[in-house]
């Protein structure tokens, strides 16, 4: 994979990571009807939901250190969980601690997976070369 079509692929993940986020912020902070808190029950969604959110970033990013985006979304999966006292919902600290693992998650993975990406692109780029100079 050549790197003008790593960067098509870069820049359409960033616009569907910022569609979901806008997505997810819907989600987490509209109104909901009446809905008991469930106290400390693991609810694997807020898991998945910010591993998803944090994988897009990962992937999409290229001026911004993880550090910086490891803050923001840090901020964000925090937030969120204060902001839903301003709408009405129910606040939890477990959401919170599901919400920051998915971050931590998402985040590994899309290093991992940049990290793999690059390999292979470079065993690929040297299959190429050798084909070249054998033939």
């Amino acid at each position: 994979m050549n790197d003008n079509s790593r960067e098509r692929i870069r820049v359409i993940v960033a616009y569907l990571t910022v569609a979901y986020f806008i997505w997810m912020a819907y989600m987490l902070l509209a109104p909901r009807p009446e809905v008991p808190p469930m106290g400390f029950a693991i609810e694997f969604l807020h898991v998945i939901a910010f591993s998803v959110l944090a994988f897009g970033v990962g992937l999409a990013r290229r001026n911004w250190s993880t550090g910086r985006w490891r803050v923001l979304l840090l901020l964000w999966a925090v937030g969120s969980e204060f902001l839903q006292i301003l709408t009405g919902r129910y606040f939890e600290w477990i959401d919170i601690a599901q919400n920051v693992v998915g971050v931590f998650l998402g985040l590994e993975a899309g290093r991992l997976f940049r990290i793999w990406s690059r390999k292979l692109s470079e065993r690929e780029q040297a299959d190429k070369n050798e084909t070249k100079t054998s033939a």
